[in-house]
């Protein structure tokens, strides 16, 4: 294959794994509001819907089926695309080759869970499980994206972090991790019911810090651990934005998640404010989303190799 057809393959590539990491959140927020709305089960069986092909003219199982269809017939495709050309092309890139498996594995136990989930009755466990596999799946994909954009990974502290800053990458990593943790929590407590038990913010119920009622404990956890986990986050990433040497694409990415995080917090309290409607909780998942991707995104951007920008493609 020419060097004009390997790049142009390439360039393909790249716009399908930056498109694919934007259809994956979609997805994500999509689940969202699957859960707010309390869609799960509009349709009771998997994977058909109703004992049908196609939903019943109801606004819960039109939902439902709205995130399958785009699990099936967008996501799926795109990441069975990736992992194709990966094997195809990109056999030596270990970078985008190994990610690209690990997402087609992904998508499939993704698949699988949600079938579990709706066919078990949406138990809070499988619920968890199926928000905790998609959003590594969003993760494993920006790997794929940056990569294919930047060049292979280099497991090793980057030659910009001197002086101030030489604990970035690691900080970097422990925020992603602490992220992740408060995704699952912020799922526990919408799986246990306890999303609208404290109707004060930023205490519960008569100012209250530290309840006794189990599902206003879980509650209030939730925010002990987000305020602690934005603390963390705003000291780690700030040395991302406020350094001198670090390169222009870490500074744009720590001060965007610094940002969508406080927005974040900002969005929990609306959901309290709004009485916990639908559209603000959908709204709440969506920008933790949104955190997570930039987060992950630094990360990755923090351990690239800019000088090893790839113009074309491996036969293998």
């Amino acid at each position: 294959m020419g060097l004009n057809n390997r790049s142009s393959f390439h360039n393909w590539f790249r716009g399908v794994s930056a498109f694919t990491v934007f259809a994956t959140f979609a997805l994500v927020v999509l689940g969202g509001v699957v859960r707010v709305t309390e869609s799960g089960l509009g349709c009771p069986d998997w994977p058909g819907c109703d004992g049908g092909i196609f939903p019943p003219l109801n606004t819960e199982a039109i939902i439902e089926y709205s995130h399958r269809i785009t699990a099936s017939f967008i996501v799926g495709p795109l990441i069975l695309f990736l992992f194709i050309a990966s094997w195809m092309r990109y056999r030596q890139e270990r970078w985008i080759l190994v990610p690209a498996t690990l997402a087609f594995v992904l998508v499939i136990a993704q698949a699988g869970l949600g079938g579990a989930t709706v066919l078990n009755e949406l138990p809070g466990s499988a619920v968890m499980a199926h928000l905790a596999v998609g959003e590594s799946l969003v993760a494993v994909l920006v790997v794929i994206a940056v990569v294919a954009f930047r060049g292979p990974l280099t497991i090793r502290l980057p030659d910009w972090t001197t002086g101030k800053i030489r604990k970035f990458p690691i900080l970097a990593v422990s925020a992603g991790i602490s992220v992740f943790l408060l995704l699952l929590s912020g799922s526990y407590v919408t799986t246990t019911g306890a999303f609208g038990a404290c109707t004060e913010w930023p205490l519960c119920l008569e100012s209250n810090p530290f309840p006794s009622e189990r599902l206003q404990i879980i509650h209030m956890l939730h925010r002990y651990i987000a305020g602690g986990v934005g603390l963390f986050v705003l000291y780690s990433l700030h040395l991302g934005f406020r350094g001198r040497t670090q390169p222009l694409e870490i500074r744009i990415f720590s001060l965007a998640a610094v940002t969508l995080f406080v927005a974040q917090v900002l969005v929990g309290a609306g959901v309290v404010w709004a009485d916990f409607n639908e559209e603000t909780r959908a709204l709440h998942l969506a920008m933790a989303t949104s955190v997570w991707i930039a987060v992950s995104g630094l990360v990755v951007l923090t351990f690239s190799n800019p000088g090893t920008r790839w113009s074309g493609t491996s036969n293998g």
